[in-house]
């Protein structure tokens, strides 16, 4: 059985090269893949969430974060009260405030910018409130700000609800509700979306079995960047399927066009 994650943005992890299409239509070792949650974490073993993948980002060193403004105290009320008043109205306004340690204030800028129509600062602040990272855990908060965003077509967003579902966070567990957030966040070309929605096609857990979707999208999270998983699960998949399988799964990821 193939593991399932919890997927949130830590799934896109520099340093694990992607196969070719061509070279994953030839895989034939077996291994063991898995599914991922879109917002909170890795998941039958350690959850990998949207937002706690991002929090692991932000607190890693790296030139772009030495580069970064520096982070504001309290006391500097002035510098404070200048850059929240220049910040823009969007999801990267609100991001500069985060880096500074300005929480509340980088929260108020989401909510400014998502009231304006801004789905990224939506998702932010859904991520925030499901990961309990610089305010209180509200699954209920947290899963109303993700709808918000989703509904304005914000990928990362589907896939946290879809993990929610999958894994029963703030609502009733439901895998056919699951595999629909995930499949929506797949087809605008999520990578960890795209991987958990080919496990459940695996496996047939809340949509009928079909390998052949399961192997396209395993293709398209592995082409898309999606660490380890996806090639493992491509490598256990192979076997099962026959020549005419594996060909109506590649020339479906290589005609794939997100939405």
């Amino acid at each position: 059985m193939t593991k399932r994650f919890k997927s949130k943005e830590a799934t896109t992890a520099a340093g694990n090269a992607s196969l070719p299409v061509q070279a994953l239509a030839l895989a034939g070792a077996v291994a063991m893949g898995g599914l991922i949650w879109n917002g909170m974490a890795d998941a039958k073993s350690p959850p990998l969430d949207a937002a706690s993948a991002e929090a692991e980002a932000l607190e890693t060193t790296t030139q772009q974060e030495a580069d970064a403004p520096r982070p504001l105290a309290q006391g500097e009320d002035e510098a404070i009260e200048r850059v929240v008043r220049e910040a823009e109205r969007s999801e990267a306004g609100g991001h500069d405030l985060y880096k500074r340690g300005l929480y509340p204030e980088a929260l108020m800028v989401w909510e400014e910018a998502a009231e304006a129509g801004d789905a990224g600062a939506a998702y932010k602040i859904g991520a925030a409130y499901m990961d309990g990272q610089s305010v209180s855990h509200s699954f209920e908060e947290g899963l109303k700000w993700l709808r918000k965003a989703a509904d304005m077509g914000d990928g990362r967003a589907m896939g946290d609800l879809g993990s929610a579902y999958d894994w029963g966070f703030g609502v009733t567990q439901d895998r056919a509700e699951a595999a629909k957030w995930f499949e929506q966040a797949a087809l605008r070309g999520h990578a960890a979306s795209q991987y958990n929605v080919g496990v459940l096609y695996e496996e047939g857990e809340g949509v009928e079995q079909d390998l052949i979707k399961a192997y396209m999208y395993y293709i398209l999270a592995n082409e898309n960047g999606f660490p380890k998983y996806p090639a493992e699960a491509i490598e256990a998949l192979t076997p099962k399927l026959t020549n005419d399988q594996i060909k109506k799964g590649v020339d479906a990821a290589r005609a794939f066009e997100p939405i």
